[in-house]
């Protein structure tokens, strides 16, 4: 066991010797953080751990500590261990984390009384851990950043939601996020029932209009993100449209990891299925707001630095709405106007020989001046009652949905109030033929009685 925690040792001295140097400059020591971040995989908090223990203590300092109550029941009460176990036995892929949080929100144990690595440990010896829940792939992401201020750049991501069950009907499901990169805050997410285009600008639209707009936006290249209409719209709010580079899902970590938690979420909703999409936003709200929102990100660290040794102390962890509006970097918000005019659609158009254009299923009227001409036709694709009509750049009128029940001249015919026994007109053609047949004596008539012709003839 000793030779095994030496190795372990050895091999995060090895990882931070080129930072130990205190002679390195700023912009080289940030290339070797850099290079050793991408090569362990260790995040940047873990390795200013290592660092601060060497100084402090010196290899002895990297060796991990065996706890001394290790396998021992005095720490936390066996009914709540009990109770860990149950929730585990529940739900495999629960975190210790969310464990502690269920116990503390059900009352079971008082906030912050109970450590996580202990409980973790109390479940190891029950056969409850969850190493293999945490073991990587293998793979390293090969690129890491992050922006330095708030509303510097957005990541856009699309998620497969739950399949909600509604009787023998079965809805399809997908979230849309769209997460700050800076402070991991999430501008706005929500579940929608296709990947059709406009759940892209539904979503785009109420993010910008809560916090604002970035200076960049990052995407992969699925057909919604690269689309002319929203590429058209970053370029009108002046936002810079980056596509992430195939094959590279590191450069939209970010969201990856907010999607990992949004797995949790989705496991949990099991356990209490809804059929219906509103009920699923619903329940989504509140546990992005309480489940992660103002939770602590272990991104998220309050940086400061101690300005005789140059390092960086302990400090707590922000949330991300801490991290969000403690940020000093101003906000551009967007205007009623300019918001609409972003996210308008646009489309061409040839006015038939009427004056009339067909958009979707419906039909405008343009004018007759542009019969048989090209127009472009911007328009909301929520609200088809009215489009505006463009031709060569220029603003020519707004077209009103023709609704022809409206317009129509013809009147709905009053509804019979009794029921016709014999047509009418028909019997006034029967009084006009008897009339006719009085007036012609002398004509015969093969609808009378054969003996009264006969004594006609007689006669």
């Amino acid at each position: 066991m000793d030779n095994m925690i030496d190795d372990k040792a050895l091999e995060r001295y090895e990882a931070i010797a080129p930072l130990l140097n205190g002679g390195l400059e700023a912009g080289e020591r940030r290339r070797l953080r850099a290079a050793v971040l991408e090569s362990t995989g260790i995040s940047e908090r873990t390795l200013r751990r290592h660092i601060a223990r060497y100084r402090e203590q010196g290899f002895c300092g990297l060796i991990d500590t065996p706890r001394s109550d290790k396998g021992s029941m005095k720490s936390i009460p066996r009914f709540v261990v009990d109770e860990a176990v149950r929730l585990r036995e529940e739900l495999p892929e629960r975190s210790v984390r969310q464990i502690i949080e269920i116990l503390e929100g059900e009352h079971i144990i008082k906030p912050g009384s109970v450590a996580r690595t202990t409980l973790n440990e109390k479940l190891i010896t029950r056969g409850m851990g969850a190493k293999r829940l945490k073991a990587l792939s293998g793979t390293r992401p090969a690129r890491r950043f992050a922006r330095k201020h708030r509303n510097s750049l957005w990541q856009l991501d699309v998620k497969y939601g739950p399949i909600l069950r509604n009787g023998d009907k079965k809805i399809k499901t997908f979230m849309l996020a769209a997460i700050d990169d800076s402070t991991r805050m999430i501008m706005h997410a929500e579940f929608y029932a296709n990947q059709r285009l406009p759940i892209l600008e539904d979503c785009f639209r109420k993010a910008v209009l809560k916090y604002g707009k970035p200076e960049d936006v990052l995407v992969d290249n699925g057909k919604i993100f690269v689309s002319k209409w929203f590429r058209r719209a970053c370029a009108y709010l002046k936002i810079r449209h980056i596509r992430a580079k195939p094959f590279s899902p590191e450069e939209k970590g970010k969201c990856e990891k907010f999607n990992r938690a949004v797995d949790a979420f989705i496991r949990e909703l099991a356990l209490e299925p809804v059929s219906k999409l509103a009920d699923l936003n619903r329940k989504f709200v509140v546990w992005l707001e309480e489940g992660y929102t103002h939770k602590p990100h272990e991104a998220l660290i309050n940086e400061q630095i101690n300005p005789l040794t140059g390092e960086a102390e302990k400090s707590p962890v922000l949330t991300p709405y801490q991290a969000y509006t403690r940020d000093s970097a101003k906000v551009r918000y967007v205007t009623g106007v300019e918001c609409r005019e972003a996210f308008l659609w646009e489309e061409q158009r040839t006015a038939d020989k009427t004056g009339c254009i067909k958009l979707h299923g419906h039909e405008y009227d343009v004018g007759a001046a542009l019969a048989k001409k090209n127009v472009d036709v911007r328009y909301d694709p929520f609200d088809l009652s009215i489009v505006e009509i463009w031709q060569g750049g220029k603003f020519e009128r707004k077209a009103e949905r023709i609704r022809i029940g409206e317009w129509t001249a013809v009147s709905k015919r009053a509804e019979s109030t009794s029921k016709a026994t014999y047509s009418r007109l028909l019997k006034v053609y029967e009084e006009r033929s008897r009339e006719r047949g009085k007036a012609r004596n002398s004509a015969l008539s093969f609808y009378e009685g054969s003996s009264d012709g006969g004594d006609q003839n007689d006669g």
